[in-house]
């Protein structure tokens, strides 16, 4: 059932490059509700300038705590910085109706940017059911690898690229493809040249988009978010997503 609540701030910090860590206080029955793929709508001020809502991944959970990563971008985002602990923020949740698949035994996730808060639920989850998970994250510069604490802190087996080589390995995180046997699945989250790339490499690997677009509603009212299927139909992120097989999508 969906949700629409004034949330308590309770952390909204900023990391480093343009990542900032948003902690909100959520109801903890609903928050057993929440899985991984699930989104969240919310607006970051009071006010109706601007007027719509922005979309935001559930990245992890401590008991009623719900975390957020998002990289400033815009005037929304750049307002949400702005927001103070104890303030409230407009949150509408969960949504998305096509969520992560488990099958399998070994997963392979790929974040890139702030798209690794995607995943970050997935992977505690799939561990929880005794999966082996390796993340690999990727971002341009040490500086945008903002969410390296949180790998640290969760003990997950992993692997950095940077574009510049200035931690990890020098490179994308498409690269590490061609590192992993076939009987890997794989979930990948990012901008969409690093979809479009792990696309057209076609490494014969399972994979599933989980797909990020701009929103304004959040459950399939408005049709901002559409993307084209292979069928030659268009599905809409926010409903018909945002988790699609790699194969269904056209990037």
């Amino acid at each position: 059932m969906i949700k629409d609540v004034l949330a308590e701030i309770l952390e909204n910090r900023y990391i480093s490059g343009r990542l900032y860590r948003l902690v909100l206080r959520l109801p903890k029955e609903d928050i057993k509700e929440i899985k991984p793929g699930h989104f969240a709508m919310i607006k970051p001020v009071d006010t109706y300038d601007p007027m719509g809502r922005r979309a935001f991944a559930f990245a992890d959970f401590e008991e009623d705590k719900a975390i957020f990563y998002y990289e400033v971008f815009g005037r929304g985002t750049a307002l949400l910085t702005k927001r103070k602990p104890g303030e409230r923020l407009p949150i509408l949740y969960p949504l998305g109706k096509r969520l992560f698949s488990y099958e399998g035994e070994k997963h392979l996730l790929l974040g890139g940017g702030v798209g690794l808060a995607g995943l970050t639920l997935l992977a505690k989850e799939l561990r929880k059911l005794g999966k082996k998970v390796f993340i690999v994250y990727g971002a341009r510069s040490r500086e945008h690898l903002g969410m390296l604490e949180w790998l640290e802190k969760e003990g997950f087996e992993y692997e950095v690229f940077t574009d510049d080589g200035s931690y990890g390995r020098k490179g994308f995180v498409t690269e590490i493809l061609k590192e992993f046997s076939r009987d890997w699945v794989v979930h990948a989250c990012g901008p969409k040249p690093m979809l479009k790339t792990i696309k057209r490499m076609n490494t014969g690997h399972k994979v599933y988009f989980s797909l990020e677009e701009r929103m304004a509603c959040g459950w399939g009212v408005c049709l901002g978010c559409v993307v084209k299927t292979a069928g030659g139909y268009m599905k809409r992120v926010c409903y018909e997503g945002p988790v699609m097989p790699m194969e269904e999508v056209v990037l």
